[in-house]
């Protein structure tokens, strides 16, 4: 009984060890260059008074961001949109000789139908993400041994897990290291790994959302405001003059892309009645 447990616990150092090494001689991954484009440079973008605005929404198929130009931009893996949120980035440039405040509180979208929505701040979107439907089934997917990499460091393009091949040949438990920028990996198959994903989910929302800053003279800034997952049709954005009493109210166009959404459950045929006869009960 002695020998098995002495046995046991070198196997269990043995794994330790193994685990530790295996990390240690893991090289990260260089960061990806961070390329800079002008907010002219992108669909819609609205010009007045100095300052040019423009609104990257969530796209299933393009990482809000990527290069406009770019042919292949890479998809996302998560649907934010299904998660509730539309996650939107905004890009602002300046020429003007005012200097402006740029205030989150300041920015609504409108829907089709007229109606118009305040962003939710960085807690309430992740709210909406970890409570959803959506982010329950990911999150299901991956437990049961997807390795987790740090996608959502690489901006909210590539989100929550699921990347690159490592499937179920993964060892239960093992830390999977981070595949973008110095992010954390994620202990995979273990309890708390729900709990862990939500975790990042709400660290990176709150770190990337847009803040409030001054915008002067070729200033450049970005980042994202969280609004609800509706058909928005266009941004409102109002800029203060900073330390004086003028705005600047710029209404940005939006188009959406079109969002996958799961299909609506087929309704059963209703069986037509023969001339003359009565339909017959299903």
């Amino acid at each position: 009984m002695l020998s098995r447990k002495r046995d046991f616990l070198v196997w269990l150092v043995l794994v330790a060890f193994t685990s530790a090494l295996f990390s240690s001689c893991t090289t990260p991954e260089p960061p990806q260059p961070k390329v800079l484009r002008p907010a002219a440079s992108y669909r819609n973008a609205v010009y007045v008074g100095g300052v040019t605005v423009a609104a990257v929404p969530f796209d299933p198929n393009r990482d809000v961001y990527a290069d406009p130009n770019a042919p292949h931009p890479r998809k996302p893996d998560f649907n934010w949109f299904q998660a509730g949120v539309c996650p939107t980035r905004l890009i602002f440039d300046s020429d003007a000789d005012i200097a402006y405040v740029v205030n989150p509180l300041q920015i609504t979208c409108t829907d089709a139908a007229g109606v118009t929505y305040k962003p939710y701040d960085p807690k309430e979107a992740g709210d909406a993400v970890v409570a959803s439907a959506a982010f329950a089934a990911y999150a299901r997917g991956a437990l049961t041994g997807a390795i987790l990499g740090a996608a959502l460091g690489a901006g909210l393009g590539a989100a929550v897990g699921g990347i690159g091949g490592g499937g179920r040949s993964a060892a239960a438990g093992a830390a999977i290291g981070a595949t973008f920028g110095g992010v954390e990996g994620l202990m995979v198959g273990t309890t708390g790994s729900r709990s862990q994903m939500e975790s990042r989910v709400r660290r990176v929302l709150h770190a990337k959302t847009l803040r409030t800053q001054t915008l002067g003279r070729e200033m450049f800034c970005d980042g994202l405001v969280y609004f609800p997952a509706v058909n928005i049709t266009s941004i409102r954005v109002v800029l203060a003059e900073a330390g004086g009493p003028g705005v600047l109210d710029l209404n940005l166009p939006v188009v959406l892309p079109p969002q996958i959404t799961k299909p609506a459950a087929k309704k059963p045929e209703e069986k037509r009645p023969p001339e003359g006869g009565q339909a017959q009960p299903q």
